[in-house]
């Protein structure tokens, strides 16, 4: 609360010392006085603040029934979430003013807690705690049997049309020998909470078997050798292919060489026939009547003949 004094018109204005709380949807009165006492029936008097909208006409009043006292109250009925904040008591006489600060605290319980469980989840319970209607934002806590607090594994605060919040808050329980745990939501200004509670049966908690110990054990072994046994299998593989590979390039190299070696001995079948037809011809054409032996020869792909001619009558020697 803040208050000006002038010495010169000697009054000063002050409010309340603390904050005023009111709950939502109450009336609340802001009161304002005179120091000293005196009367303020001649004086201008009027409230404001910073965010003044419409959604006080009609909700509002000023009360002067001890104004010859020089106090003053500005009523707000329905009290909104809307109206929480400071407000301004402004008074004047003539060319002197002054004024104070009262700040107004709109107060919002919501709804009870509402606490179940979600499923297993971490090797626990997931627990969700949800209520609606608070402000301003609250505080969520959750606790053991005993009150140990325990930290939410996750938590949010959503803001409706008329300013009012809605909480969620996730727990996971790991320890089964919880029995039950609560959810409180409070506010932080009146300090106010709710709370509910939650059993939670131990048949719920997942259980760890022993096979599973041993697995999470032996399974990076298992991994292990499944790769070695990949690796190695893979190996053979390419072996195997690089084998048939060369198999095959082994067979099309002796079918090519089988195929040139065929051709080879048709042309050379096909060559010895026409040179046997064309030296036939020629001994026709001399007459001769000996005998007449013809020798052919082919050697790689390049023929020779050698015509050897024996007659009965040899002539003698120069």
């Amino acid at each position: 609360v803040s208050t000006w004094c002038s010495p010169v018109s000697g009054f000063s204005v002050k409010g309340p010392a603390q904050p005023i709380m009111v709950l939502l949807g109450a009336d609340a009165s802001l009161p304002c006085q005179l120091s000293p006492e005196q009367s303020a029936a001649h004086m201008q008097i009027r409230w404001y603040r910073a965010k003044l909208s419409s959604t006080y006409r009609g909700r509002t009043e000023l009360v002067g029934d001890s104004i010859g006292k020089g106090a003053v109250a500005l009523l707000i009925q329905h009290i909104r979430a809307s109206d929480d904040g400071q407000y301004r008591c402004h008074f004047k006489d003539g060319h002197i003013s002054q004024e104070a600060i009262v700040e107004l605290r709109v107060i919002g319980l919501g709804s009870a807690p509402h606490v179940y469980m979600m499923g297993p989840e971490d090797r626990g319970i997931r627990v969700l705690c949800s209520s609606g209607g608070w402000f301003p934002k609250p505080r969520v806590q959750w606790r053991d049997m005993v009150g140990v607090k325990l930290p939410s594994v996750s938590e949010s605060q959503t803001q409706d049309g008329d300013g009012l919040f809605h909480v969620e808050a996730s727990l996971v329980v790991t320890d089964s020998s919880l029995d039950n745990v609560t959810c409180s939501i409070q506010n932080p200004f009146s300090g106010q909470e709710k709370v509910s509670a939650i059993f939670l049966p131990e048949p719920f908690f997942p259980r760890t078997s022993p096979w599973k110990t041993a697995l999470a054990g032996t399974l990076p072994l298992l991994v292990l050798l499944l790769v070695g046994i990949s690796y190695t299998g893979w190996r053979e593989h390419k072996a195997k292919e690089r084998e048939v590979k060369k198999r095959q390039e082994e067979s099309h190299e002796t079918e090519k060489m089988k195929r040139e070696k065929e051709a080879a001995l048709r042309f050379k079948s096909k060559s010895g026939q026409q040179v046997k037809s064309e030296v036939h011809g020629k001994a026709a054409d001399t007459g001769c009547k000996g005998e007449r032996h013809y020798t052919m020869k082919v050697r790689d792909s390049v023929m020779s003949i050698d015509v050897l001619m024996t007659n009965k009558f040899s002539a003698p020697y120069p």
